[in-house]
């Protein structure tokens, strides 16, 4: 069972400063990439064994070493072993549950849509809700914004229309700081926008926006400042796109991208360099089928992939030598 409340508030502050530093230093190492290793740990579980989601959300709780697992609006949390140890069932007088994150005080964040509003839900680590901030002062050009993700970093949230294309950076009260839209970027029509859509959607610590465009069979990378780049092609050698969706960076900067299609997970430098790939379609403990979400615990050096038919999570180690 979970620590008691008390305990639990003591230490994360400390926690939270403590990990700050130390990703600080870390990700100043260069990286290196003939030196990167990938295994397989475990799948998430409970204690009847793996736990069968299909396509599941992860977010990643790093100052506290937890794992929540967004799934049909309800939220299962996971300690550093991988094991359950809570379940949270989503309050049905808070309307549509869409997507969670987790700030740095283990505080939960729900996006939810209630009576045509989208909403934040502040909780507390138990799931229940004690603060609730309406999507307010969007500008015209994002009036028709419907966010399905959610996000946090450094203080701000990050909204996201997987459909729309289009990223809307909100403060803790769910007021307007800055808005991102990506099929702008791209330049597609109305009708392109509509028939493609986002991908995965990651933010790092340095606010930088990583996402990709299944259709196009492109990833990018979006800097605070709107600057843009895209990256990838397809083909069926080594490094090369099938179906790219998930995507996520680590503590030097490399990019790990899902690709449904080759059933693997690729991985490339910060210049999108091709190292390596990791996972392989198959059945056996470590594979993968059609991985979808990827996140990555940049503390712990652990990434987690969910996949289709029902196999859950893999979760595997990163070693840097």
């Amino acid at each position: 069972m979970r620590k008691k409340w008390e305990t639990h508030m003591k230490h994360r502050n400390f926690r939270h400063l403590a990990i700050a530093l130390l990703w600080t230093l870390l990700s100043a190492a260069p990286a290196l990439a003939g030196s990167l290793t990938v295994t397989y740990l475990y799948n998430l579980s409970d204690f009847n064994g793996v736990v069968p989601y299909d396509s599941a959300r992860v977010v990643l709780d790093e100052v506290n070493s937890e794992s929540f697992v967004v799934s049909g609006g309800s939220i299962d949390i996971y300690n550093a072993s991988g094991m359950q140890v809570f379940h949270i069932d989503s309050d049905r007088e808070l309307g549509g549950v869409y997507d969670a994150a987790v700030d740095e005080t283990g505080n939960i964040l729900l996006l939810t849509y209630k009576d045509g509003i989208y909403s934040i839900v502040t909780c507390n680590y138990r799931g229940e809700p004690y603060k609730s901030a309406a999507l307010k002062n969007l500008p015209p050009e994002f009036e028709d914004f419907r966010p399905s993700r959610i996000a946090y970093r450094n203080g701000k949230l990050y909204l996201v229309s997987l459909t729309g294309m289009q990223v809307v950076v909100v403060d803790t009260e769910a007021t307007f700081l800055v808005g991102y839209d990506f099929a702008a970027l791209v330049v597609l029509s109305d009708q392109e926008r509509a028939d493609t859509g986002l991908g995965g959607f990651w933010v790092d610590h340095n606010d930088n926006m990583f996402y990709v465009i299944p259709a196009l069979g492109k990833a990018y990378q979006c800097a605070p400042d709107g600057t843009a780049s895209q990256h990838g092609q397809r083909g069926s050698s080594a490094g090369k796109f099938g179906v790219p969706y998930g995507i996520a960076t680590d503590r030097l900067g490399n990019q790990y991208i899902t690709d449904k299609l080759r059933g693997a997970v690729m991985v490339y430098d910060k210049d999108f360099k091709f190292i390596k790939e990791f996972g392989f379609r198959g059945l056996r403990p470590g594979n993968l089928i059609v991985p979808n979400e990827i996140a990555i615990d940049t503390v712990n050096n652990r990434v987690y992939v969910s996949q289709m038919r029902h196999r859950g999570v893999n979760v595997y180690q990163l070693s840097y030598e």
